[in-house]
């Protein structure tokens, strides 16, 4: 006898299987939208001694600013994608600004992905948290479609067996249980506060009064389809400490058997680092060291680019009691 009840059932997981699996970490030559476009895509590696060192604060401008991260109101789910926590209507959203941002982006959701997806040096870490923020009075749909319109905080993790190092995700860890299998709507609510975790990731922001975090930023892209471009990334250079019990409950989710990062994708666009000011102060940098760090970190930009950061370096240069060099003679 025909069951229409299993039928219904078959059909209900067929229908969500689909819902989840319209694209797959497995088959990234299938992504679409820009994820194959010549410009700037993310994640990159990361690599310390090209990133060029902003002495002249020509692109990070100050220190990060954030507002309103002590009590966020999320909404927990797993996507088949990922783990993800999303802000709820009802608390007025937090903010950042500063940095390398223009204006004031409005926290919308933090996800999680293992492996990491951005490297540093060569090195990937076991875990890595994205913070996404929109132009603030945007949508994220909106403000995907504007120039910086979208920036992200990212923060990788290393795994420690010490419980005394579980205090970053004490707030998240607690929602991990009812989110495991893949439903793609809200199953667990909460108000967290995500300060603790801006505190130890930027531990001397000016959450705490004083600037001397440290990053590297790039222009680049979304990491998941349609990897759309013009991306602030922000990305901490020190890895926060999760603990192996911590790390085992989250990797436990259900992704439908496959990991959740995108290939390393090539670097087209230069890589800044922030400085704070006791290393400016402490440790002035030579002309040579300025000029080494400008032509490594950029390969790729056009002359007249290059030519313009250097005459930005040759102000900072005539500040720090330095020679200068001839930019428009210089071969590039």
């Amino acid at each position: 006898m025909f069951n229409v009840k299993a039928l219904v059932l078959i059909l209900s997981a067929f229908i969500g299987l689909t819902q989840q699996s319209d694209w797959s970490y497995s088959d990234e030559a299938s992504w679409g939208g820009s994820c194959h476009g010549s410009g700037q895509q993310s994640p990159i590696n990361l690599v310390s001694q090209a990133a060029v060192t902003d002495y002249s604060g020509a692109v990070i401008r100050g220190p990060l600013e954030f507002s309103g991260y002590d009590a966020v109101d999320v909404g927990a789910l797993n996507n088949g994608h990922t783990l993800k926590w999303k802000t709820l209507s009802g608390r007025q959203a937090p903010t950042v600004s500063g940095g390398p941002l223009e204006g004031n982006y409005t926290f919308q959701e933090f996800h999680l992905h293992w492996l990491s997806e951005h490297a540093i040096d060569g090195v990937k870490h076991p875990l890595e948290i994205h913070l996404l923020h929109a132009k603030s009075g945007y949508s994220v749909s909106e403000a995907s479609k504007i120039e910086n319109g979208l920036a992200v905080i990212a923060i990788l993790f290393k795994v420690e067996s010490s419980d005394s190092c579980n205090e970053a995700l004490r707030e998240v860890i607690p929602m991990v249980p009812g989110i495991t299998e893949p439903t793609g709507d809200v199953d667990v609510t909460n108000v967290v506060d995500l300060k603790c975790l801006l505190t130890m990731m930027l531990p001397h922001s000016r959450i705490l009064g004083s600037d001397r975090s440290s990053y590297f930023t790039y222009e680049g892209s979304l990491t998941t389809p349609a990897c759309t471009e013009g991306v602030t990334w922000i990305i901490l250079d020190r890895p926060l400490a999760v603990s192996d019990e911590q790390f085992k409950l989250i990797s436990k989710a259900d992704l439908g058997g496959q990991a959740n990062y995108r290939s390393l994708q090539p670097q087209r666009l230069p890589v800044y680092r922030s400085v704070s000011p006791a290393s400016v102060l402490s440790d002035p940098p030579t002309l040579s060291t300025l000029f080494k760090a400008l032509y490594a970190g950029a390969p790729v930009v056009v002359d007249s680019a290059k030519k313009e950061v250097c005459r930005l370096v040759n102000i900072k240069a005539k500040l720090l009691g330095l020679g200068t060099v001839d930019c428009d003679g210089m071969e590039f």
